[in-house]
């Protein structure tokens, strides 16, 4: 046991300085293969940050946090506030990599703890599509509409979807929500569902998760003009693992664990295979 303790900072550096050298700050990173390079520094640049990164290391209990910063020693922080205040988002684990925000008064205590390895994955809500001729009605008007339409046509399309986000590895982001249809005209289904923001990359900002969608920049579509960027800033209300509620302009979202984004959509594109 005290071998490993000995061996673990040095661990702790070599995973520090892979994931420094693996390109989280690098100017430009593929989304994929088959699309064009993203220069991170085109894009809306996330600025003012002073959130604390690194590595959780050994020592990290319920009232502190040792994390090793990307550059630096080693620090003891006391968490003892942010867990009162429940802004400990995921708790953090040996190596995880975590963010912390640090008391403007006591330097020793940190206001907010995130798990960033905690949040990666596939965060999903239901979203429900809107008949064509009741886009300009009240919700109200919609829903007195919507009991009077044949249930055939509501098993066939009102179908639910899974809206959302991946968050993968070097700040990459995908987009959860589309789907494949059978048809490739749009007009002819009474229906509509919101459009799904093509989330590129993903940050954080003073303890809020920032997401970057994009349009255009596609050679050969339609969007193939160049591209923009749009920053969505979402502060982090709570996390338990397998849901997570964030919240935009005083509205709140919550969020559910998936395996992918693939199986996110599974039972809808199962259904729109078979419309």
């Amino acid at each position: 046991m005290n071998r490993m303790k000995l061996h673990f900072p040095i661990l702790c550096l070599c995973l520090a300085m892979l994931i420094a050298l693996g390109g989280c700050r690098r100017s430009a990173e593929k989304i994929d293969d088959e699309t064009e390079e993203l220069f991170v520094d085109d894009a809306p640049v996330v600025k003012g940050d002073s959130m604390v990164y690194g590595l959780s290391c050994d020592g990290t209990s319920d009232s502190v946090v040792v994390i090793w910063p990307f550059t630096g020693d080693p620090i003891t922080l006391s968490t003892i506030d942010a867990k009162e205040n429940g802004r400990i988002i995921g708790k953090p684990e040996i190596g995880d990599w975590i963010g912390v925000m640090l008391d403007r008064e006591d330097s020793t205590c940190v206001t907010m703890v995130v798990n960033l390895d905690a949040l990666k994955g596939t965060w999903t809500y239901p979203v429900m599509p809107t008949m064509k001729s009741l886009q300009n009605m009240s919700r109200r008007a919609q829903r007195r509409m919507m009991a009077h339409i044949d249930d055939s046509i509501k098993d066939n399309f009102m179908i639910p979807r899974e809206y959302g986000f991946t968050l993968k590895r070097n700040h990459n982001a995908q987009a959860v929500g589309k789907v494949m249809r059978s048809n490739s005209l749009e007009d002819d289904s009474p229906v509509v569902y919101p459009p799904v923001k093509n989330y590129v990359k993903w940050y954080m900002l003073n303890g809020n998760l920032v997401l970057i969608s994009r349009k255009g920049g596609i050679p050969g579509t339609k969007d193939g003009r160049k591209a923009t960027y749009t920053l969505d800033t979402l502060q982090l209300v709570s996390f338990n693992g397998d849901s997570l509620i964030l919240m935009q302009h005083g509205v709140r979202y919550g969020f559910h664990r998936k395996l992918n984004a693939m199986e996110a959509n599974k039972v809808a594109q199962e259904k729109e295979q078979k419309r």
